[in-house]
């Protein structure tokens, strides 16, 4: 299982809404020159641009990186640094075969935005640090370019690091472990440099470093939930906003150190590295295009290679076990799903690739990535219960591998002392389309970012008026520790006896009780583990 690509969702969006995204695109907008505006920060002076309310420091050095190693920190720069444009993405395939990249790349990547309010006042303000999706195989800060009413309207600062992804941040070998100890969870080292550059550079942009929110969606949610499960990130942040995160049972769940070997040792070997003693020497030479020719960077398949590591180190437990056993205790926490995760992975997985999944398919699909499990999950979702065998893999993926996991997520940190918020975002950004249908997976997203790698997202007034909602409930969140607003006033925190989840719809404020029968969780807390 994986995240979606927000780059991919984009392009869906602005092919579905072709002539608005047209109207609004990029090159069609007047900018007057915004003011610059400079800032001291650890290694230097910066400067960046003022612009609708909002100061943008872009492109930071807030860590240096070398190769399957852990990060570094940044040398210093003399004079003023220019901090107006993103820093280079972290090494990644691109998003599906026939999509170019969407911009340059460096394995020296290691770089953070921030997004300040302007006449931001005497009082230090929250910093809310965005962690991107892309199952861990994809995403760059540079896509979340645009949090300008949360940041102006929500007088929060958003800080959004990039972090390695693939074999870059999570290759885990027995040599790598006994080289630097921490092995597979590299990416998940610079989450925690950036945590630390946070901590020590938040006061120069008026910013609280002791009221920190971690917030992500997708593989974004599982690396909050990684973190917050990580001895090595403790201090670093008081709230948390998990939005589809998957981080119970689900595949993205770090492995155990042996697991992660394993795959490790299969893709080198699929590279020509297979002798023990010369591998990592193998692929330290190799040309960052040839660590990425493997099937295991893309996403288009829900079998994955690179996520976080047990490596004993860095990450010490699941964060299922770690929740439970007390590693969040009293931190305030928003969880949640959306309604039709699936079809962003039918249309993946599937649809992108010629395919529209036949009854057979469906039933080889489940016994795949179920194994034991599968009859009982076809029992429970049989094809003649749907429309089609689309259908019924959409709903599987939906519940299986998302709102189930939020709903255990949210009990194993409720049992171990958080106070958690559970959400279901049910709203459909998009008109009628055959791509993407419903609250499809990270089009959640949509309703926190204006637009996303630079194309506008027009929503309509209905989706407008929740997104500000949404705005207004993760910005007072990251103030005060309850997402409480007067818009939501009745959201209460989630209880064994008192499950109920805020319906984010565009319909109106809405509570429900009754997602554990919605999603089946009764089938799938049997299941301990999928992939």
């Amino acid at each position: 299982m994986f995240a979606a690509s927000t780059a991919i969702i984009a392009r869906a969006v602005a092919a579905v809404t072709l002539t608005a995204a047209a109207a609004l695109s990029p090159s069609t907008i007047a900018h007057a020159d915004p003011p610059a505006t400079t800032v001291t920060v650890t290694g230097g002076q910066i400067r960046g641009l003022a612009a609708d309310g909002v100061r943008e420091y872009l492109g930071i050095p807030y860590a240096s990186a070398a190769r399957f190693a852990a990060p570094k920190p940044a040398p210093a720069w003399a004079g003023v640094r220019d901090a107006t444009a993103h820093g280079p993405q972290c090494p990644q395939s691109p998003p599906l075969p026939y999509v170019p990249a969407l911009q340059p790349s460096s394995e020296d990547c290691l770089s953070i935005d921030l997004y300040v309010p302007e006449n931001a006042g005497d009082t230090p303000l929250p910093v809310m640090v965005w962690l991107y999706g892309g199952g861990f195989v994809l995403g760059s800060n540079a896509q979340y370019d645009s949090p300008t009413r949360l940041v102006r309207e929500g007088r929060v600062i958003v800080a959004v690091p990039n972090y390695r992804v693939g074999p870059f941040g999570f290759l885990a070998l027995p040599e790598l472990a006994r080289e630097g100890a921490a092995t597979g969870t590299y990416g998940t080292l610079d989450q925690q440099a950036a945590l630390r550059w946070v901590r020590d550079n938040a006061a120069a942009f008026g910013g609280d470093p002791a009221n920190v929110t971690l917030m992500g969606e997708s593989a974004g949610g599982m690396s909050v939930c990684t973190q917050l499960a990580s001895p090595g990130a403790r201090g670093l942040y008081a709230k948390a906003i998990v939005q589809s995160g998957a981080c119970a049972r689900s595949p993205l769940v770090p492995p155990s150190l042996d697991r992660a070997y394993q795959r490790s040792q299969d893709y080198a070997a699929s590279l020509g590295c297979g002798e023990a003693a010369t591998r990592l020497d193998c692929l330290r030479a190799f040309p960052v295009e040839r660590l990425l020719d493997s099937p295991t960077t893309r996403l288009d398949r829900m079998d994955i290679t690179w996520t976080p590591v047990r490596d004993g180190v860095v990450v010490t437990d699941t964060p299922e076990a770690a929740f439970s056993a007390g590693a969040v205790r009293q931190i305030p926490m928003i969880v949640g799903s959306n309604a039709d995760e699936g079809a962003t992975f039918l249309a993946l997985t599937d649809y992108a690739q010629g395919r529209n999944p036949d009854a057979e398919d469906y039933t080889a699909w489940a016994r795949h990535l179920f194994g034991a499990n599968a009859p009982g999950v076809l029992a429970r979702y049989p094809v003649g219960d749907f429309e089609n065998p689309a259908a019924a893999k959409e709903q599987v993926i939906t519940d299986g591998f998302f709102a189930c996991p939020a709903l255990f997520t949210t009990a194993a940190a409720q049992r171990g002392g958080a106070t958690v918020w559970q959400y279901r975002f049910t709203d459909s950004p998009l008109p009628d389309n055959p791509l993407l249908t419903g609250a499809f997976h990270a089009s959640d997203v949509l309703y926190l970012f204006s637009s996303l790698q630079g194309i506008p997202i027009p929503l309509d007034p209905r989706a407008t008026a929740l997104a500000h909602r949404i705005q207004d409930s993760w910005a007072r969140f990251a103030h005060t520790g309850s997402p409480r607003t007067p818009a939501h006033d009745g959201w209460r925190p989630w209880q064994p006896a008192d499950p109920t989840a805020l319906e984010l719809t565009g319909a109106g404020i809405e509570y429900d009780d009754d997602f554990t029968a919605v999603h089946r969780c009764d089938l799938w807390n049997d299941i301990a583990g999928i992939g």
